[in-house]
């Protein structure tokens, strides 16, 4: 079962399946990155949601002390009840998202050290390390194929031929899998994790 209310991923997705998926610290500090950027948006977004709620409810308690028709009244006080009515779900979600970016910088600090590309500007970091995230994509790809049906579909092939250290790295991952395979040797292996 998965749950993860009030939150984008939990810190075990982010760990396991996101930052996990990655091939190398480079990769998995950028997709935290980019997981970042959208959660400290979301939490100036928050921001101005609280002011505009406090906003109305002001507007509706000044016009609550107004001399006007009761319907226009009441209606200020459907304003008020309106803004407060989700205000723990609102309250719960900024809480999770500021969970969520705390284990984002949290993940980020961990694969710091670990990264080739740190010392470029971000921009340029993360096309530096397009070139080994996709090795390492394309070797997967290759062994999940191997040992789950035995060939690997063309257009994979296709795309794993288009990467430039398909001769050199690629077709020997491909030999290596394809002969443990067939002497019987477990060549599941576990991935080599970023983050323990």
């Amino acid at each position: 079962m998965e749950s993860k209310p009030h939150r984008t991923n939990s810190d075990f997705q982010l760990r396991y399946f996101m930052a996990g998926s990655c091939h190398t610290p480079d990769g998995a500090w950028m997709l935290m990155y980019g997981q970042k950027i959208v959660i400290e948006s979301n939490l100036n977004n928050a921001e101005a949601q609280r002011l505009r709620r406090e906003a109305k409810i002001e507007a509706a308690r000044y016009a609550l002390d107004q001399n006007i028709p009761l319907f226009q009244k009441k209606l200020a006080q459907a304003d008020i009840v309106e803004a407060n009515a989700d205000l723990s779900i609102w309250e719960n979600n900024v809480k999770a998202a500021q969970d969520e970016l705390a284990t984002l910088e949290k993940l980020m600090a961990e694969l710091e050290p670990q990264r080739k590309f740190a010392h470029l500007p971000l921009l340029e970091a993360n096309e530096a390390t397009q070139r080994g995230e996709w090795l390492g994509e394309l070797k997967e790809r290759a062994e999940n194929f191997l040992l789950t049906q035995g060939t690997i579909p063309h257009d994979h092939f296709h795309t794993m031929r288009c990467h430039p250290d398909f001769e050199q790295e690629i077709v020997p991952h491909i030999r290596a899998i394809t002969a443990d395979v067939k002497s019987g040797v477990d060549a599941l292996g576990s991935r080599r994790a970023l983050l323990k």
